[in-house]
């Protein structure tokens, strides 16, 4: 069974004091650090950052609403439901609205202009600020 393990041949007196550095690991240190591999190892290292952070902004574009601040349409559906858990979850109030050109995307709104807001309506923002437009009423100028 010694033979296996090569005992027999083992040199005692290294196996008390081990040598740091053995024959020919230098060499092997200067393959693997050589600078052809070293480049390799660079811009590998660069691509799989780069497809990271590629990655990351897909996600972050799929996942987030468009943010548009100025739009004019037509309220077509509202819909409230709650986020978190069961206790202390938050009302989030949305409106499907339909652009113009027939494009619809999803708002957030507050409770009072969720309130305000029926399917049909006219809505319009310009700078952050909502105003919606009854389209049933008529107004005083219209007499």
């Amino acid at each position: 069974m010694g033979w296996r393990l090569d005992i027999e041949n083992a040199n005692t007196q290294s196996m008390k004091h081990p040598r740091k550095h053995r024959p020919g690991s230098r060499k092997k240190a200067a393959l693997l650090f050589s600078p052809g591999r070293m480049t390799t190892v660079v811009v590998i290292g660069a691509l799989a950052v780069v497809l990271l952070i590629g990655l990351l902004l897909l996600w972050q574009k799929l996942t987030t609403t468009s943010s548009t601040t100025d739009y004019e349409g037509r309220v077509v559906d509202r819909w409230a439901d709650y986020s978190g858990p069961e206790q202390g979850a938050q009302p989030r109030f949305r409106l499907l609205v339909e652009s113009l050109d027939h494009k619809r995307f999803t708002i957030k709104v507050d409770d009072n202009v969720y309130e305000s807001a029926r399917v049909g309506m006219r809505i319009k923002s310009r700078a952050g600020q909502i105003v919606l437009i009854d389209s049933g009423k008529t107004s005083p100028d219209d007499r």
